[in-house]
């Protein structure tokens, strides 16, 4: 029990914020070693205890905003551990490398699409850091890199079991081909250049009044934009998700005076609130180009956050509106919108949209030159969770060969180029969290063709397909 008890804090210590991505590649060998040589059942019970702790550790995060019912989460995903570890270790050792990789690859596209999806942890995010290894991502996507990962622990494990494999040497050919894969150039071409102005407001929308949230707006505004204050030209300017916590069409006094700052400045303006629409009600982005007025629906909702999944079932609704107090019930949008300025074209992601691989890709496919996260990530408080969600962006970036810009509503607030690297933070005294001020960065819009961004998951979807087919038939 020790041992495997031993994996879940290892991985847990291998996932932002932490530095030691390099335990990934290790732990989960204690928990193979433990169940090797035990029953079905056990191996199961082992995977699944294992699995929990490592979410519950993982997730605690979401307490903040769920309170202990959080651990149903952790409950429902260590379920896949159990599924894991039964199915790998139902076979012989000698086709553990790359079956098991194969099976890990296929529950994590499980967990990215089955209700709702839920890609959050996925394993690859522990080498947000890895910078060598974060290049495959470009022709494999974040699975590939777990895909690796798992690898190297089945790869450590039959060492410890002192077997000879000719699946290790297959595995380091492998490795060793992706890597050579990285080194060819991709097609780079250049859209221009815009200044970013992105703020971070820093409160928390259940402890400000709206007319205070008016007032905030407009004196950012007021203060970063007039003639005595601004060096240069800003192009765009950029508010969170949850900036204005209204219906911004219903509050045409400030509809209005943002169109005017807008007009004045020559810049466009991305605002993260709600809207309204035939009596629905959406979580949206509204970019504001003078008297233009473009709109975009967040289309990737948070079950029990934004909807409550199951709600047609009224034992589930009565249940959450007993626990939680409230029915929320906003709708998705079914749009994916792109906005342009001065010939470049971006998207706007609103919250957790960014972990979602094929959403991002969606937005590729109708033209974008780069993205932009809008969130609201103080329900988190100052924990794990904002490191966590901002490092998908690292992955994203590096999928789509685009920029990725973030704007937090309290954190964390920065911009990650298409080589995965971190350019900017938004910091004051040392802090990302709960601080507020704006982050001013000229961004060239460089874009690169990679594999990834023109095929999506589906070519390595199919190699892992093909791959356990033949080691599965293959005695």
């Amino acid at each position: 029990m020790t041992l495997s008890i031993l994996t879940s804090i290892l991985l847990f210590l291998s996932f932002p914020p932490f530095n030691w991505w390099y335990f990934a590649f290790f732990a989960f060998v204690p928990l193979f070693l433990v169940i090797s040589n035990k029953k079905s059942y056990i191996r199961v019970i082992y995977g699944l205890i294992s699995g929990f702790i490592f979410y519950a550790f993982s997730l605690y995060w979401i307490k903040n905003v769920a309170g202990f019912i959080y651990l149903l989460i952790p409950l429902y995903l260590c379920f896949y551990w159990g599924i894991f570890v039964f199915l790998v270790f139902s076979f012989d050792d000698k086709k553990i490398i790359f079956l098991g990789s194969c099976i890990w690859f296929f529950i994590e596209i499980l967990i990215a699409n089955l209700l709702t999806g839920f890609p959050w942890l996925a394993l690859g995010l522990s080498q947000y850091k890895n910078i060598k290894l974060l290049k495959i991502a470009k022709f494999t996507g974040i699975y590939g890199i777990s895909f690796l990962v798992i690898g190297t622990n089945f790869f450590l494990y039959t060492l410890f079991k002192r077997k000879f494999l000719y699946q290790k040497i297959f595995f380091l050919l492998f490795l060793i081909f992706l890597f050579l894969l990285t080194e060819f150039p991709e097609k780079m071409s250049f859209k221009g250049k815009l200044r970013i102005l992105i703020y971070q407001p820093n409160f928390v929308p259940s402890e400000i009044t709206l007319e205070e949230n008016k007032k905030k707006i407009i004196y950012f505004f007021e203060k970063n934009l007039n003639e005595e204050n601004k060096k240069e030209d800003i192009d765009i300017v950029i508010l969170p998700e949850g900036a204005f916590q209204e219906n911004l069409f219903e509050n045409i006094d400030l509809l209005n005076k943002l169109k005017e700052i807008s007009q004045k400045n020559k810049c466009g303006i991305v605002i993260g609130c709600f809207t309204r629409k035939n009596g629905n009600f959406y979580n949206s982005s509204i970019f504001i180009n003078g008297n233009r007025l473009e709109l975009y629906n967040k289309i990737h909702l948070v079950p029990y956050g934004e909807f409550i999944l199951g709600e047609r079932f009224k034992f589930i609704k009565d249940i959450f509106l007993k626990v939680a107090g409230y029915y929320p019930n906003l709708k998705k949008g079914d749009e994916y919108k792109i906005f342009e300025y001065k010939g470049i074209k971006f998207s706007t992601l609103i919250c957790y949209e960014n972990i979602f691989s094929e959403l991002v890709i969606n937005f590729l496919e109708k033209g974008s030159d780069f993205f932009i996260v809008i969130t609201n990530d103080s329900w988190f408080g100052k924990s794990t969770g904002p490191y966590q969600h901002f490092s998908h962006n690292i992955f994203r970036a590096i999928e789509t060969g685009r920029y990725f810009l973030q704007a937090g509503l309290t954190g964390i607030t920065g911009i990650v180029n298409p080589e995965g690297k971190i350019e900017k933070f938004f910091e004051k005294n040392g802090e990302k969290l709960f601080v507020e001020g704006f982050l001013l960065y000229e961004l060239p819009v460089f874009i690169y063709n990679t594999f990834y961004s023109k095929y999506g998951v589906y070519p390595f979807f199919i190699f892992c397909l093909i791959l356990t087919g033949f080691i599965v038939c293959r005695k």
